[in-house]
């Protein structure tokens, strides 16, 4: 049956790649899914796995000449992304960006420096290699390390004082592909997720998110537990993040392709922190859908085929939530949601994004998460007091039959 069908080559199998695999096969694609790990959340929709790195050029290429591939795509993955743009560029598949423009929104670093040099507003930084290891001496406490090419939220760390700095560059350079990191000033504000389309060069915002983080400006470790869609923000806030958005399409070339910018809100002044041209992780995907009618996913694969984006908008009538299920040191198993919590309206939905088995680590990062659920109200107090009774009827299990859902983090 594949020979007769165009070949897609999806990389990493998140959920949100479900509903891309899904919609691959809904335009006649064979689909072909990429991913390091046995028995990845998004397999059982894929025609065929391959258990490969996404960061494998070499291995991507040889399985997309192998299958004669039409398209090799990731729409939420930064790292895969840049595979998807390495391996298109090299066999003349369409992709939405080159490979050079792929390295410039993926490595912080370079990132970083294209901000600073067309005034996209952004925190002093530090570019630190294993060569120059050393003291920060006209940088402000807090701050932030962080590696420069890695995957979600891995190695990112406050450091309040000179005491563990060199500590958390090791750790920040031992993760880097690259072996660099970025040391740069915290701002203190409220964290806030910008999602974007970009067409024909010009960006609009679709929607403001707060980013709720765990134990806010107090915790080393910066991890968030879910958003709040849409954030109200002021009629000066919704200009400026047009406006900072159209400023990153322009400095990095951005043509036609998502973007989500993650960014500190002080003052109604906005920081940019970093950036992907990609769809955001989590349930952006979904909640934009369900918000604005807007499908990310859909146009982020007409993107990746140059095709024309003709997608509909409407401003979002409702509030959401998703939260992010988080659980202590252990073998995952199953999550267990009381039936009522739906059949009640408490929650729009709740999935795992763990399959049964899966090692949790003790230390919280977003490799750590086996779960989200997602709520919706009229009002942002509707939603808070939904997510305590949804926290009420949702319990994780390791395979030994305990307990292990961490519910001390949602702060409520």
């Amino acid at each position: 049956m594949k020979e007769k069908k165009p070949i897609a080559i999806v990389l990493a199998g998140t959920r949100p790649h479900i509903l891309l695999i899904e919609k691959l096969k809904q335009r006649g694609f064979y689909v072909i899914l990429v991913d390091y790990l046995d028995n990845p959340i998004a397999k059982p929709y894929a025609d065929l796995h391959f258990q490969e790195s996404t960061l494998n050029n070499e291995a991507v290429i040889n399985i997309a000449r192998e299958y004669n591939a039409s398209l090799v795509i990731s729409t939420c993955v930064d790292q895969a992304n840049l595979t998807a743009c390495y391996v298109s560029g090299k066999l003349g598949l369409p992709h939405p960006y080159s490979y050079e423009t792929a390295m410039n929104v993926t490595d912080k670093l370079r990132m970083k420096k294209i901000m600073m040099e067309n005034n996209i507003p952004t925190s002093k930084y530090y570019n630190i290699s294993e060569s120059m290891i050393q003291d920060i001496y006209d940088l402000k406490y807090p701050v932030i390390v962080k590696p420069a090419d890695c995957n979600s939220s891995k190695g990112v760390r406050k450091v309040d004082d000179q005491k563990y700095l060199k500590e958390f560059i090791n750790d920040a350079l031992s993760l880097s592909r690259t072996h660099k990191a970025i040391v740069e000033e915290f701002v203190i504000g409220d964290e806030i997720g910008i999602d974007c389309f970009v067409q024909d060069g010009k960006a609009k915002v679709l929607m403001i998110k707060e980013r709720r983080k765990i134990n806010k400006n107090n915790n080393y470790i910066q991890q968030i537990y879910g958003c709040i869609w849409p954030m109200p923000v002021s009629e000066i806030v919704a200009k400026e993040a047009e406006i900072i958005a159209n400023q990153i399409t322009q400095a990095f070339g951005l043509i036609t392709c998502a973007l989500m910018i993650q960014a500190i809100l002080c003052d109604n002044k906005i920081y940019v922190i970093e950036f992907g041209a990609r769809i955001g992780g989590g349930e952006s995907y979904s909640i934009i859908k369900r918000s604005t009618g807007f499908d990310y996913v859909e146009a982020s694969i007409d993107s990746f085929l140059g095709n024309k984006i003709e997608q509909e908008y409407h401003n979002p009538r409702e509030f959401y939530a998703d939260n992010f299920i988080y659980t202590k040191k252990g073998t995952f198993d199953y999550i267990k949601v009381d039936e009522a919590l739906e059949k009640d309206g408490i929650i729009e939905y709740c999935y795992p994004i763990k399959q049964p088995g899966s090692e949790i680590g003790e230390e919280l990062s977003s490799n750590n998460r086996v779960g989200t659920f997602v709520v919706k109200s009229h009002s942002i107090d509707g939603l808070k007091k939904k997510i305590d009774k949804a926290l009420r009827g949702i319990e994780v299990y390791d395979i030994s039959g305990n307990p292990i859902m961490r519910k001390d983090i949602y702060g409520l």
